[in-house]
């Protein structure tokens, strides 16, 4: 195998017979699909939105993968599945749309060249990733690449790396101008020269999610050999200390806060000691140099048209002189194994070392002769659709989103589709913005990198009346300050998914005409960037009633109208939040312009009062079905109940008999009533109880000698994502370890709750169909 490819671990092989078996097992009906998923995921094998059908990612340490590899990689594609090959943000490459049975054949052949799976997926060390351009950069400290392909080598071999808390993510940069990768892993390592040895400044516990944070100053310097021990050291503290109940909890970032600076570090260090104590020894690289092929020149007088400005585009110079990178940009990051063949077959006569996968999901070429390029070109435009188009096409970043991944909110994918054909028919200079980073996710975890983009956008649940429609937040000004601080995008403002294209179009184009005046995107938005954006939000910040324009209240790529309905596995809960946080916002505005005003509108009063009693209503599993029947159900579920003091009965009185005059004098009580329930919800947990009194709102079944069941709740003609919130009330009146049982419909509620509540710790007892919906059996955490 290549000097820069990973060593395959002698476990492997054993390992792979394992989950042979397991899969066997499964098919015949020994275990349960739970029980196989546990060891396939580990594995980086994945089921897919289609029942029945997989995806297998590969390692590729440092996003290195040579020619031959690529080859192999895409003959199997093209032998098992649908050719479909993925590259990530994490450097790795995927193939998609595998069946079961063919699962253990495609990772034995790729173990065969020299790749494997392992790690891809779960509480596992994950891919350890490395700059596109280490060992060609000309500003680079030296080249982290051997090191971060040794390190995976030693990690890899250890049986215990597949059974953390959660994943760990490993990122080594060679220079301070790549710290961002470095300070938002779990473990960050940053190229620094030391009294003339080679080590790294460390960065411990940062990461990206719904709760985003940047790392900790580990080390100021360590020797390179030195950096397994640290990698163990820090394994060893998560594997004992990190939190395995609560998935959504377990990151090193918050065993980080959990345990305390202090805490944290002696931990680490007693362990540093303990594994010095058992001879753990220091990390063995091998040295690489880069050893130029002799390829036959393609003389060519006459260029094709557009070589010119693709090698403006997509060409880059090496610290080696005489050779080029070259950039083949991918739509999303995909490209079809056929076309991954073809290219790896040209690319196998130039040596094992000129291709790597970035992080932005392109394929990057090195030590590519000035001879080549225009056949290189030539070729790029038979693999890539996007060879023709600005770097910021294929640099910009959107995860899968609400298209496949059940937890996304909007389609992410295609509204930066729509974003891009609106930039390239517009009047904006894209080229000019080629540094900019554009990242899109589909909802607030950070599965497209929107907190380290300049600019970046999350998707989220908008309302108008009783319609939901697709929103995207927008965030920006990522950088790195001093002793390599970093500062992640902040947000800016909301947009309609509708209006994202309009607005992405006048940001660029505003800033493509300044951007000689500013030194980064960041500067630029602080300066007068972030006033533009919240300028053009107010313009468009008007959402048509549904009947007047239902486009605003579809998704791109989407012909059904929006819904969080076939949305699961966690997503329900934060839909609902997201629902209650649009209406305190809003709270919050009309608070205060209230207070601004000189008179008294009494319609302002009114809705403030109708927000008020609106906003906790799903909390309760209630759907109103007007303005008058929203005040009519407050008062049930909440003054009835003494969740809200009686005294704001005259309040709701006057809103449910729509008497928007009494309002002028009924100021300090509405006030009141929104400060009273913004206190409600500030002291509401995850189970959608609150601290003050409550009474017994479910009734509990009496408990059968001849069953297990302690409640009974039929939710059948409930929506989704109502269905699940009546679940999780109804799981908050039981104790941990008893049994609820629910009845569901067939589609969505049955694909959607038990993913939800499982997500949420409890446990799935069974799931069984009757006649034509469900009966679902959950044994509370």
């Amino acid at each position: 195998m290549s000097k820069l490819s990973y060593t395959i671990p002698d476990s492997l092989d054993e390992e792979i017979e394992e989950l042979e078996l397991l899969i066997k097992k499964f098919s015949s009906g020994d275990i349960t699909e739970g029980e196989l998923k546990a060891r396939r995921v580990p594995f980086g094998i994945y089921e897919q939105r289609r029942r029945g059908t997989y995806m297998v990612r590969i390692r590729c340490a440092a996003g290195v993968i040579t020619p031959s590899q690529l080859r192999g990689v895409s003959l199997i594609a093209l032998k098992y599945a649908s050719g479909l090959l993925h590259v990530t943000t994490r450097q790795e490459i995927q193939i998609h749309d595998v069946v079961l049975d063919d699962l253990i054949a495609i990772v034995r052949e790729l173990r065969s060249i020299g790749l494997s799976t392992r790690g891809g997926g779960g509480n596992t060390v994950r891919n350890v990733i490395a700059p596109w351009n280490a060992g060609i950069d000309s500003g680079e400290v030296f080249d982290v690449t051997p090191y971060a392909v040794a390190l995976t080598s030693a990690i890899t071999k250890r049986s215990d790396s597949w059974l953390l808390p959660r994943k760990y993510k490993i990122a080594l940069v060679g220079s301070d101008k790549d710290a961002v990768s470095a300070l938002i892993n779990d473990l960050g390592f940053i190229a620094k020269i030391k009294n003339g040895e080679k080590g790294f400044q460390v960065f411990v516990a940062g990461g990206m999610g719904r709760k985003s944070a940047t790392g900790h100053l580990l080390h100021d310097f360590v020797k390179a050999d030195d950096i397994v021990i640290v990698t163990e050291a820090i394994k060893r503290v998560f594997s004992k200390y990190g939190n395995r109940k609560n998935k959504h909890a377990a990151r090193l970032r918050f065993l980080w806060k959990t345990l305390g600076k202090d805490n944290f570090i002696q931990s680490y260090l007693q362990e540093r000691e303990q594994l010095l104590s058992e001879g753990i020894g220091k990390l063995s690289v091998q040295s690489f140099s880069y050893e130029p092929k002799r390829v036959l020149s393609e003389n060519s007088s006459s260029k094709s048209k557009g070589y010119e400005l693709w090698k403006s585009r997509h060409v880059g110079a090496q610290k080696q002189n005489w050779y080029y990178s070259v950039r083949i940009p991918l739509k999303h990051g995909m490209i079809h194994a056929e076309k991954a063949k073809k290219l790896a077959d040209y690319l196998i006569p130039f040596g094992e070392s000129v291709i790597r996968f970035s992080g932005d999901q392109n394929i990057m070429l090195r030590h590519m002769p000035q001879s080549q390029l225009e056949t290189i070109y030539r070729l790029s435009r038979r693999v890539s659709s996007l060879t023709d188009t600005a770097v910021l096409a294929g640099n910009s970043i959107a995860c899968a989103g609400a298209s496949t991944c059940q937890l996304g909110i909007c389609r992410s994918r295609a509204a930066l589709s729509e974003v891009m054909e609106w930039l390239q028919s517009g009047d904006a200079d894209i080229d000019s913005v080629a540094d900019v980073k554009m990242h899109l996710s589909g909802c607030s975890n950070s599965c497209g990198q929107h907190v380290i983009a300049d600019l970046g956008f999350y998707g989220k649940v908008g309302r108008n009346g009783q319609h939901s429609y697709p929103v995207y937040a927008i965030v920006g000004g990522t950088e790195v300050t001093e002793n390599n601080s970093l500062k992640l995008a902040e947000k800016i403002d909301e947009i309609s998914a509708h209006d994202l294209p309009e607005l992405v179009e006048e940001i660029i184009a505003d800033y493509s005409t300044k951007k000689q005046k500013y030194d980064t995107f960041a500067t630029y938005l602080k300066s007068e960037g972030n006033d533009l954006i919240r300028h053009k939000c107010d313009k468009l910040g008007d959402i048509p009633p549904f009947s007047e324009n239902k486009a605003y209240y579809r998704d791109w790529g989407d012909t059904e109208i929006f819904s969080l309905a076939g949305k699961g596995n966690g997503e329900c809960s934060a839909g609902l939040f997201d629902l209650i946080d649009i209406d305190l916002e809003k709270i919050k505005q009309l608070r205060l312009k209230i207070e601004k005003d000189d008179a008294v509108k009494p319609l302002d009063l009114y809705t403030l009062a109708l927000l008020s009693s609106r906003m906790l209503l799903i909390t309760k599993g209630v759907e109103a079905f007007n303005e008058s029947d929203v005040f009519a159900r407050f008062k049930e579920h909440f003054i009835d109940e003494d969740l809200i003091e009686v005294k704001f009965s005259t309040v709701v009185k006057a809103g449910r008999e729509s008497k928007i005059d009494d309002f002028t004098n009924l100021k300090q009580n509405v006030f009141d009533l929104s400060e009273a329930v913004e206190k409600l919800y500030e002291g509401m947990d995850n189970s959608l109880q609150f601290k003050t009194p409550v009474q017994e709102n479910e009734q509990l079944s009496q408990k059968n000698d001849n069953s297990s069941t302690d409640l009974q709740k039929d939710f059948r003609g409930v929506a989704c994502p109502m269905n699940f919130v009546k679940t999780k009330l109804a799981l908050s009146a039981l104790k941990s370890g008893q049994i609820l049982s629910v009845l569901l419909d067939e589609g969505s509620p049955i694909e959607n709750v038990p993913r939800s509540v499982s997500a949420e710790g409890h446990e799935i007892v069974d799931q069984q169909k009757l006649d034509n919906y469900w009966k679902v059996v959950i044994k509370k955490k």
